[in-house]
């Protein structure tokens, strides 16, 4: 916000992105990781524990054992692109996870030597003094790892090295945490829909919680003593079968081939339906997705099936490429077409928009979201003062701005996406609100717009000048009081304009 303008209160509203989730008390499951010079090998992971634990009980490592349906001469074959440095292909390291990334992947740091390549191990790493010669020349380097937690021991496998990181597989957790849980969808460790549900609900809020506030301190810049502190994560109970929206993919569909002549057919054959793996652009065939709301998995099932048949029976649209599917969950109501209105209710507001459109796909969170924005935004000014105007910057079809309404005299949205404002306004015609209105314009720029807002009179919005037959104000942004306005922000996932 430009100094000019340091007088306005400003909320700013992080993304809210998939809830975690917990896990079923099962004994062991089954992981599957591919890779393009491995074609696939399956791992058991299991655990020796009891469902009533005591306190004295030590917590075993979790044991993964190579299937024999792949032969190890497989297993060890060098990808043509891979680079020998600092790592070899497959190289085996006990390292320690410090931290994870914001998609889920453990942080590890491991010892290296610069001048000659050597990989310090842990203890090797513990008792090199810092006197030595070439103590300068020992560097950390970064490793990420799927499917750990902080603090956790684990043996990897290296399987790729970029310029100032390398990627590995897991291959055993020595010293599990005591948050590590066993995940309630088989797919769980493969599928990159989901980053966490090996660890328990509330670790994974927390994670969260120190992640948004590394994300202030480390991107933007800002020390910790010099802005508020992260709250904590907040969640319903609804920790499964919540997702309102899903977008599985498949490939290209391959042409199915006549048995006796070995000649192409003009059907196709569909490979896996589903989301990409964790740590490559392959698909994973999800038939069934527990985080998705059980309409979806209802539709999700026949859509399947319907696809295939299609591409058998020569009716793709597009035969000869892959697809995005859409599936909408809007009250019990699953829609499959991208350009489909739909209607969903939060806090007694309808709201309607395309069912392809941006809209939060989490019900059981949204009236949380709308009401903890009204708790903040109506707090009383620096002077005492109620805030009297609000502007919803990146407002997309009006969720805030219309779910504030009540509480304000005068709310404007402002969304560069004209056909997002022209959802907006039709969502306050529908509810039947008068005192919003939506600007299609950069976030930016809206203290210098010179497009009127036009309202109806709550309050003492009406200030000086007339009103239009529909007793309906204008207005500019620009002449909002100051010190009784209330700024929202919720902007996409690549943030807000640096000019903002």
């Amino acid at each position: 916000m430009r100094s000019s303008r340091k007088s306005l209160i400003t909320l700013l509203l992080l993304p809210m992105h998939t809830l975690s989730r917990i896990a079923s008390p099962s004994h062991s499951f089954f992981l599957s990781f591919r890779r393009p010079a491995v074609s696939s090998f399956a791992v058991a992971w299991t655990r020796s524990t009891s469902r009533h634990p005591t306190k004295s009980r030590t917590r075993r490592p979790f044991a993964f054992r190579a299937s024999s349906t792949v032969a190890s001469e497989e297993i060890q074959k060098v990808p043509k692109k891979f680079k020998p440095y600092p790592f070899q292909y497959h190289d085996v390291l006990t390292v320690t996870v410090e931290s994870l990334t914001n998609l889920g992947f453990g942080i590890a740091r491991v010892p290296i030597k610069e001048n000659d390549n050597t990989i310090l191990q842990p203890e090797a790493a513990a008792t090199t003094s810092t006197t030595d010669e070439d103590s300068t020349e020992q560097k950390k380097w970064v490793v990420f790892i799927p499917n750990v937690i902080p603090g956790e021991t684990c043996r990897i496998r290296i399987y790729r090295n970029h310029a100032t990181y390398s990627d590995a597989d897991l291959i055993q957790v020595l010293t599990p945490s005591e948050d590590r849980i066993e995940p309630k969808c088989g797919l769980a460790n493969v599928c990159g829909g989901c980053q966490y549900q090996h660890v328990k609900i509330e670790r994974q809020r927390a994670i969260k919680t120190q992640q948004v506030q590394e994300l202030f301190e480390r991107i933007g810049g800002l020390k910790r003593d010099e802005f508020p502190k992260v709250l904590e994560t907040l969640g319903t109970e609804h920790v499964f079968g919540y997702r309102s929206k899903i977008t599985p993919h498949y490939e290209a569909p391959i042409k199915k081939k006549d048995k006796d002549s070995g000649n192409s057919l003009k059907s196709y054959e569909i490979g896996p339906i589903g989301f990409k793996e964790k740590a490559s652009r392959r698909l994973v065939d999800v038939p069934y997705c527990h985080i998705a709301t059980p309409a979806i998995n209802t539709a999700l099932e026949q859509i399947r099936n319907e696809k295939r048949m299609e591409a058998i029976e020569e009716r793709l649209k597009k035969p000869s490429k892959g697809a995005t599917l859409l599936l909408r969950d809007a009250e019990g109501v699953v829609e499959t077409n991208h350009t489909e209105y739909v209607d969903t209710i939060v806090n007694g507001l309808t709201f309607r928009f395309q069912a392809g459109n941006f809209f939060q796909n989490n019900p059981y969170m949204l009236p949380k979201m709308v009401d903890l924005v009204v708790s903040a935004a109506t707090a009383p000014s620096p002077k005492g003062e109620p805030m009297t105007h609000l502007i919803d910057c990146y407002c997309g079809s009006g969720l805030f701005a219309l779910g504030s309404s009540s509480f304000f005299d005068v709310c404007v949205g402002i969304e560069v996406n004209a056909k997002a404002v022209e959802e907006a306004k039709g969502n306050a015609a529908l509810n039947g609100i008068e005192n919003c209105d939506f600007v299609s314009a950069s976030a930016e720029a809206i203290f210098q717009s010179q497009d009127p807002v036009r309202v109806g009179l709550v309050g003492n919005a009406g200030g000086e000048g007339g009103c239009d037959d529909n007793n309906r104000k204008t207005l500019l942004v620009k002449d909002f009081p100051r010190d009784n306005t209330v700024v929202v922000v919720d902007p996409p996932r690549k943030g807000m304009c640096s000019k903002f």
